[in-house]
């Protein structure tokens, strides 16, 4: 899961000034999103799902969630915000939560 995370952050944080040029025109934005929803949600589930049955993450967490809380860390990453810092302390808090 640790390896499809990071992968994520990478494309989130490159990817965030194509976000913001495309929320100009609200409608393709709203394509572009769901488009990724749609092929992200499944995926990161699996992997959640999977993360549960070896106790690295609580059951309660959906995937839907998972990707917001990365996505919302990566908003402004630069040269002195480290967004896979966050994203790795919001994942060891995860295999925490799974483990008790």
């Amino acid at each position: 899961m640790k390896q499809w995370i990071d992968l994520f952050v990478d494309f989130l944080v490159t990817k965030h000034g194509l976000a913001e040029a495309l929320q100009s025109d609200s409608a393709r934005f709203e394509t572009l999103h769901a488009y990724f929803l749609d092929r992200m949600v499944p995926a990161c589930s699996a992997l959640l799902e999977a993360a549960v049955q070896e106790n690295e993450a609580p059951a309660d967490v959906t995937a839907y969630s998972l990707l917001r809380g990365i996505g919302n860390l990566c908003i402004g990453a630069d040269s002195r915000y480290n967004a896979r810092r966050l994203v790795d302390l919001l994942v060891m808090g995860l295999k925490q939560q799974g483990a008790t």
